[in-house]
């Protein structure tokens, strides 16, 4: 075998390694991607969770979520404004949770999500004063959050 030929098959050597290399950096990183969005849902998730528990713990802010639930034009102005960051927060998880295409192809979990947050007349007044503008960022979430509205008012009526 000669210089040249003994070349050519190290340069094809090279080239199948090289490729391996890539092909299996390429499947680490959608390991890693993998994990740091489980991670991030995790996160968000129990970022979600304890702002339901600090809400509900403490009687005093219990009272006046289940006031803001209950009839949202009883509130004072002090207390609607609390209950606008409380809801904005949630919003805001599910918003982020959309935007990032949590739902995939099944929007089962976010109906679930507008039906617990518009569940109650308050919550729907919310919805009607602040909660449409918040969402008009996004029209497809909007529409969604929209048609859960819709369905609760009806049965309400």
């Amino acid at each position: 075998m000669d210089w040249d030929q003994l070349a050519t098959i190290s340069q094809l050597v090279t080239g199948v390694a090289t490729l391996a290399v890539a092909v299996f950096l390429w499947n680490q990183l959608k390991v890693q991607h993998r994990d740091s969005e489980r991670d991030f849902v995790h996160a968000v998730e129990s970022r979600q969770q304890d702002l339901t528990i600090a809400m509900w713990c403490d009687d005093a802010t219990a009272k006046i979520c289940w006031k803001a639930a209950s009839d949202w034009s009883s509130l004072s102005p002090d207390e609607k404004n609390r209950m606008r960051y409380i809801y904005q927060m949630f919003y805001m998880h599910v918003w982020n949770a959309w935007r990032l295409n949590r739902p995939g192809d099944n929007l089962d979990r976010f109906k679930t999500q507008w039906g617990q947050l518009l569940e109650y007349p308050g919550q729907r007044r919310f919805y009607e004063e602040r909660g449409r503008e918040f969402l008009t960022k996004d029209s497809s979430l909007l529409e969604l959050a929209e048609g859960v509205y819709q369905d609760l008012e009806n049965q309400a009526a």
